[in-house]
């Protein structure tokens, strides 16, 4: 089977076409907290996830050392073409996380590619507008909604992009640690400490602070305090603001 079958970007795609594009990058298993490129290098290569449970992290961290965490790509992703399409610097850093595949891309044979074949330039027109809708809905959020609302709308994303049903709950891939969910939101660790605090109080989530493990119990609850954020959890909205 093709490397690249799985991968939503080149799904569509003849596979001798397909075949051809993959003699000209390579595959790689890099291990747990590889950094693949850090913000401000040359883009010079597209990735694409084509297997394994882990992720890749891209995010970025300011002069002070304060992280965020903008994206989380999985098994059938793309990522890195943004810098290739406008000659320009890598907007963030890719981090490894846990066991992954990638197909590594040079942008030169990327950019040839996409040029000659119609189905890619759709895909990447569809997966670009996808996450511009959702960087527009994280900025509007940060702008007009309190903490612990954002905190439910980026937990239930990261639920449905690669989290796991188990009997308890949607169990959220990776480790998780409190700064972790800090980054998130670009927020301090001590204000998700008050929100998860309190949401452990309520069992909308389970959180085992020493295996870094965060479980969704109540998605209802959740969404509801996304759709109706002045019907519960006044309190907590108050302090983590």
């Amino acid at each position: 089977m093709s490397v690249l079958a799985g991968v939503t970007l080149f799904r569509d795609m003849p596979s001798a076409e397909l075949s051809a594009i993959e003699r000209l990058g390579h595959v790689s298993e890099p291990a747990d907290g590889v950094e693949l490129f850090a913000q401000g290098d040359p883009s010079d290569a597209l990735y694409a996830i084509v297997a394994g449970d882990g992720r890749v992290r891209i995010g970025a961290v300011d002069e002070r050392g304060k992280a965020l965490m903008v994206e989380i790509f999985v098994a059938g992703d793309v990522f890195g073409e943004i810098g290739i399409i406008d000659a320009g610097a890598r907007t963030a850093a890719a981090v490894v996380e846990g066991r992954v595949r990638l197909f590594r891309l040079p942008a030169a044979a990327f950019l040839a590619a996409a040029a000659a074949q119609a189905p890619i330039g759709i895909t990447l027109a569809r997966i670009l507008a996808r996450r511009l809708r959702r960087t527009y809905e994280l900025f509007q959020a940060a702008s007009f909604e309190p903490l612990s609302v954002q905190l439910a709308r980026q937990l239930l994303y990261l639920g449905a992009v690669s989290g796991r049903r188990t009997e308890r709950g949607l169990r959220l891939a990776g480790r998780l640690r409190q700064p972790d969910l800090a980054d998130l939101l670009g927020a301090t660790p001590r204000s998700i400490i008050t929100i998860l605090n309190e949401w452990r109080l309520r069992k909308w989530v389970a959180y085992d602070g020493d295996k870094a493990i965060l479980t969704l119990l109540d998605e209802a609850a959740l969404r509801a305090l996304i759709t109706h954020p002045g019907k519960r959890g006044r309190q907590v909205h108050d302090i983590a603001k």
